[in-house]
């Protein structure tokens, strides 16, 4: 039998047991081997611009925060020279913002986080070319470091949100414009893959994407998710190398006394984060008074105004409230903010004007800043217990408090400070802030703003279709 186990060829015949099966038996298995490999072609295909999206959000993360540093530095180059050079330059650069933005780049608008996550909205495909392309990437790049450079409250980890997802859109456009749950996971990857690098934070972008951004979560986009958050967070570290974002913090709940500061961190957190929360909503909707009419009418003139606040409250604070808020939040970890003991309610102020100016910029590290401010007043009113174990969860509490993404709070802090010994006390925290938060304001941050930002693009997407249903 030609199929038994014992066949042999004949003698002297160089045949194989192959040759004596039926042509259309040969046929089909040598179909199904170049199947197989134009399938799996065809998949390395699909994955090259997963790839390169993925490197090109670690490369321009680490790009943005080199930048956001220089920035920095430029800004308190002036201020040293004597501090009421910020008179000048915060009004000025805030005004230059707002130009460029209205003039070049109208679709960097906003903070980046809640655009993202109206992108996942089904029917959002107007919204996706507008707002997710190569220009509106580096727009957001762009006016977000005049911000910085400016002395505004301002941090770069919102806006990469947008700028990772725009670069995983935009390589990847012709696969999203064909299937809505491709579109999704590009920007949810691009989103996470950018939280990620910016923080050196990897579990931190995987966790933003499932509880902040992943409202319509597909569990199909978590193998795009894990992949781009992986390649994105090695290209950080190939150029950069592993780092904590606000250094390695030595703490540890040694004692049962210092398990007090958990609730009442917690308490405190999630009350000034719920209200943080319910102003920044109140002044996304309308202004008071007569600076609504003024934001509309004259929105160079009101960034410039705004400016002019900022330079004030900078130079009341001796410059402790300019900026990203990083530097002065090491600080305080690190013991050394003795003299910043109104800090958290001036960064809070700031954070705010700069809200309002318009300019596009994050809320990421300022807020950390500002929890870093109220967590060193929780430690004035714990002497016992040791100042950066109370800071840190004074950060997560707040942070909790006014995003109520608990599970991002915790993560983000821990990664941040390489503190994986304060996981179940950070953890607590976050998720007391978050329900205390809740009583204080109805809605969370980044969900109230996309439900204002949504009737705003609807009407903003009506104007754009105008000039081409004209021509």
């Amino acid at each position: 039998m030609i199929n038994g186990r014992n066949w042999t060829p004949p003698n002297g015949s160089r045949q194989t047991m192959q040759d004596h099966l039926p042509r259309r038996s040969r046929r089909q298995r040598m179909n199904r081997r170049l199947r197989h490999l134009y399938l799996s072609a065809a998949q390395l295909r699909r994955q090259v611009p997963v790839w390169i999206a993925a490197i090109l959000i670690g490369l321009v993360a680490y790009v943005f925060a080199l930048g956001s540093h220089w920035s920095h530095d430029l800004f308190f180059k002036a201020y040293d020279a004597s501090p009421y050079w910020s008179l000048l330059i915060t009004p000025a650069g805030l005004a230059l913002a707002i130009w460029i933005m209205r003039r070049f780049f109208p679709s960097s608008a906003g903070g980046g986080i809640p655009q993202s996550i109206a992108a996942l909205e089904p029917g959002m495909e107007k919204l996706r070319e507008y707002c997710f392309t190569l220009k509106a990437a580096f727009g957001k790049v762009l006016l977000t470091l005049i911000g910085i450079s400016s002395g505004a409250t301002f941090g770069y980890e919102g806006p990469i949100v947008q700028v990772g997802a725009a670069i995983k859109y935009s390589l990847n456009r012709k696969a999203a414009q064909r299937h809505e749950g491709a579109a999704r996971s590009f920007i949810l990857a691009g989103g996470a893959a950018g939280v990620a690098a910016a923080f050196n934070a990897p579990l931190a972008g995987i966790v933003f994407a499932i509880e902040e951004m992943g409202r319509i979560f597909d569990m199909r986009a978590s193998s795009t998710i894990l992949l781009s958050v992986i390649v994105a967070g090695l290209t950080t570290f190939a150029i950069n190398g592993n780092y904590s974002y606000f250094g390695i913090v030595h703490v540890a709940m040694d004692n049962q006394q210092a398990w007090l500061a958990i609730p009442a961190c917690g308490v405190v957190g999630g009350l000034i984060g719920g209200l943080a929360c319910r102003v920044l909503l109140a002044l996304s909707s309308r202004l008071p008074g007569p600076l609504h009419g003024w934001r509309i009418r004259y929105p160079i003139r009101f960034a410039a105004g705004c400016g002019l606040a900022l330079a004030v409250i900078g130079i009341v604070s001796h410059g402790s409230t300019f900026g990203t808020g990083y530097f002065r939040a090491r600080d305080i970890i690190e013991g050394h903010g003795a003299a910043l003991q109104d800090y958290g309610v001036l960064k809070l102020i700031s954070m705010f004007v700069s809200h309002i100016s318009a300019v596009p910029g994050g809320m990421f590290a300022p807020s950390l800043a500002v929890g870093a401010g109220f967590g060193l007043n929780m430690s004035q009113l714990l002497p016992f217990l040791p100042q950066s174990m109370v800071v840190l969860l004074g950060m997560v509490g707040f942070f909790a408090g006014m995003t109520r993404a608990p599970m991002t709070g915790f993560v983000i802090v821990m990664e941040m400070t390489d503190t994986s010994g304060m996981i179940i006390p950070l953890m607590a925290t976050a998720l007391i802030a978050a329900s205390v938060s809740r009583l204080v304001s109805r809605r969370a941050l980044y969900d109230g703003q996309v439900r204002l930002f949504l009737p705003q693009w609807r009407t903003q997407a009506g104007q754009i279709d105008q000039p081409a249903a004209r021509t």
